[in-house]
């Protein structure tokens, strides 16, 4: 069943027939999505700075789902059939993709589990390291385990998907392999590029072929333009959400571009709420198109991971593509996904037969606030034991100004009294800094006299640096445009060669899984800067 606007329908539109004196009968379920959580809804995109939220219920054989708010500004209304990019959910299908290769022996007998993906991609799958190049295999990549460090900023490098992979050689190893979970999009890209390889076939084609198509899921594309297409039809009531982001200084939301970066098998999937109901009733009952095997599989634990939310409290793991937990006691199945101005959530409760999904078109955890609602009322949770997300936010973020306000003492404990000065006036540090895998970052000179670095590519990332000693920096690192609390603030430092020029820039940019670690940005020469 889909729930529409305000008429309970089956999937064919006829309406279920249901008879009260006939006891045999359950119970007919209701819709959870009533008068008291639209109320809910609309408080909570208020409050978090939402545009609009695609929600949908699956029970048993039900799905209920509705669209609140606004799609596009100024008078677009979110559908359950409105088109959001969803993410790292993505990764689940790339692991599902990679099951079928794993299943057919006869066509593809040297995809395994665990097959090195040095020996499925040789010339493109190389690593910093010759033992992790030889010995990740595809469960490794799947499960976030390869020793690779996130370098999420390489994304924002406009490039095709085998030049990507390619520059994972340039990545920096902070991890033996399958000692630590690190969560990296670029293995994920690596394994969505081993199957255009393996099988010839685009993996967003491949995708629709094997899985969306036999799931009836007609709304889900692998392309922006294809999205758009499909939306500018005129047999279906389809948009494609605009992202959004919150200025603060006007008070306004902003529509953004949509991501243009590398996606592929980590994050490129555009779908609707109704279609992925279909997709996770599938993953909760283990029917096809994946098999048996391929689904045993894909919840298998692989590794350690950290919590995603302060609700969930107990150890989490990760299979391949998925988050396994528990929360009271009940077997969870999860992942979220994300990119600037569009966030998906999709929880699976197994055992129940009951899922949720939230899509929206803003940045930050506010549609958890709804799906976890929905989650604690199917369960019974006494509202004592819910938890205020909200609340729980605003704590997080006054911890990190806090964190924040004390980079440079935790940072620099040992610094000359008084500091000592830049060995050259502030505008000689200004150019073109490159890595060979990340965006070139540009640093100019601020009307106050300070070094502000913009990263060049699809992420609207701006570092400001603030003086040390010396050429010692603490480099405050803001991942969203419009945000005034940096998302980390790190260790930066400028090099001179002999000559007393400056060569290059170094800073601890995956400060997440290397806080010690500078990476290395090549001072471009002069010609090239002013081209």
């Amino acid at each position: 069943m889909a729930h529409m606007g305000n008429e309970i329908q089956t999937t064919a539109g006829i309406p279920l027939p249901v008879s009260a004196g006939d006891s045999k009968q359950p119970a007919a379920k209701t819709s959870p999505l009533n008068a008291d959580f639209a109320k809910l809804v609309r408080e909570t995109l208020d409050k978090w700075h939402i545009q609009g939220v695609a929600v949908a219920v699956v029970d048993g054989d039900e799905t209920w789902a509705e669209g609140y708010g606004i799609a596009a500004l100024p008078d677009v209304p979110v559908r359950p059939s409105t088109l959001f990019y969803t993410g790292s959910t993505t990764k689940s299908f790339t692991a599902a993709a990679a099951s079928l290769l794993v299943d057919d022996n006869d066509k593809y007998p040297n995809v395994r589990w665990t097959t090195p993906m040095s020996e499925l991609i040789r010339d493109d799958f190389v690593l910093p390291d010759d033992y992790a190049t030889a010995n990740v295999t595809l469960e490794d990549a799947l499960s976030n385990r390869s020793g690779l460090s996130g370098h999420e900023m390489t994304l924002g490098r406009p490039a095709s998907i085998r030049d990507y992979v390619r520059t994972l050689r340039h990545f920096t190893m902070s991890k033996p392999i399958r000692t630590t979970w690190q969560y990296c999009n670029g293995l994920f890209v690596a394994v969505g590029h081993m199957i255009e390889v393996v099988t010839g076939e685009g993996l967003g084609s491949f995708l629709q072929k094997r899985i969306w198509a036999p799931l009836g899921m007609t709304s889900t594309f692998w392309s922006l333009a294809d999205a758009q297409q499909y939306a500018a039809s005129t047999d279906n009531d389809a948009t494609v959400a605009v992202p959004y982001a919150w200025n603060d200084a006007t008070a306004q939301p902003e529509a953004i571009p949509y991501f243009g970066g590398v996606l592929g098998g980590a994050g490129a999937v555009i779908s609707n709420v109704l279609d992925y109901a279909a997709y996770i009733r599938s993953v909760m009952r283990q029917t096809g198109p994946v098999s048996p095997a391929g689904h045993a599989a894909l919840r298998q634990p692989r590794a350690f991971c950290p919590q995603m939310l302060p609700q969930l409290t107990k150890q989490m793991t990760y299979s391949l593509g998925w988050m396994l937990t528990t929360y009271h006691n009940e077997e969870v199945l999860l992942h979220p996904g994300g990119l600037e101005g569009m966030t998906a959530t999709m929880v699976c409760f197994p055992a129940r037969d009951w899922g949720v999904l939230v899509f929206s078109n803003s940045d930050g955890p506010g549609r958890e606030t709804l799906a976890w609602h929905l989650i604690d009322e199917m369960l019974g949770v006494p509202p004592s034991e819910r938890l205020d997300l909200y609340k729980e936010t605003q704590k997080k973020l006054a911890l990190r100004k806090d964190h924040n306000a004390s980079a440079q003492q935790r940072l620099y404990p040992a610094v000359a009294s008084p500091p000592r000065p830049l060995s050259l006036p502030v505008r000689d540090y200004a150019g073109v800094y490159r890595h060979p895998a990340y965006p070139d970052f540009v640093v100019s000179v601020t009307p106050d006299g300070d070094l502000r670095i913009d990263v060049a590519g699809e992420f609207p990332i701006r570092i400001l640096l603030e003086h040390v000693t010396a050429e010692y920096f603490v480099a405050a690192v803001f991942f969203f445009r419009h945000a005034t609390v940096a998302d980390a603030v790190v260790k930066a430092e400028f090099q001179l060669d002999a000559s007393g020029k400056v060569t290059r820039f170094g800073a601890a940019v995956d400060a997440d899984n290397m806080p010690d670690t500078l990476l290395w940005f090549e001072r471009a020469v002069e010609k090239e800067e002013t081209k």
